[in-house]
């Protein structure tokens, strides 16, 4: 599709098209992926369903920026960055991710019950410069209730990071609602882990 001094708009893209209603009254915006485009009309996936979309009814159509993803965006403000890597794909995104915060400059630490089998997978997809700061919740004390893991894994941190780091500094996400609650609980900041849309 191709809008009158723009570039086309690839069928695929995500697009907000504004178009005349009600016999051109008024004028809407219909924002999803763009799924077909004629000479006639533009098929557009919203939150609601296909929309099919007269060309001869729209005002302006254009790609809609990348939303930014909340996980990523939260832990860039953060000093340390800690992310529970059970439940979480430590591919793609993920790896996008970690080397993003790196890159920045921000501390970043994982946490597993599993360490031996993480350790494994960061080594095989090209994350091993992150093993060293791989802490096992298991040594941290997991049996005992997730607040005392959590201070247990900050005393850890300030240890291997050699400084003292204020909770408030560090920034978690996990898939569980109830790990991060418990992570506030020491004072972190906490956020539910969510792949991007």
């Amino acid at each position: 599709m191709t809008e009158p001094g723009r570039r086309p708009l690839p069928v695929g893209s995500r697009v907000v098209v504004r178009h005349l209603i009600e016999d051109g009254e008024r004028a809407t915006d219909t924002i999803g992926e763009l799924l077909g485009a004629t000479g006639d009309e533009l098929v557009v996936g919203g939150r609601h369903g296909d929309v099919r979309i007269r060309r001869a009814d729209v005002v302006v159509a254009k790609p809609v920026p990348d939303r930014p993803w909340r996980v990523a965006a939260f832990l860039r403000r953060a000093g340390v960055a800690v992310l529970d890597l059970d439940g979480v794909p430590r591919h793609g995104p993920v790896e996008s991710l970690l080397d993003s915060l790196t890159t920045g400059g921000i501390p970043v630490v994982l946490l597993t019950d599993r360490p031996d089998q993480v350790a494994a997978e960061l080594e095989e997809i090209g994350l091993a410069r992150f093993i060293p700061m791989l802490l096992s919740t298991h040594d941290l004390g997991a049996a005992k209730p997730e607040t005392e893991a959590y201070a247990a894994a900050h005393a850890e941190i300030e240890r291997r990071l050699g400084r003292r780091v204020a909770p408030a500094e560090v920034a978690f996400t996990d898939d569980r609602a109830d790990h991060v609650d418990a992570a506030r609980a020491v004072g972190w900041r906490g956020q539910v882990f969510t792949l991007p849309r």
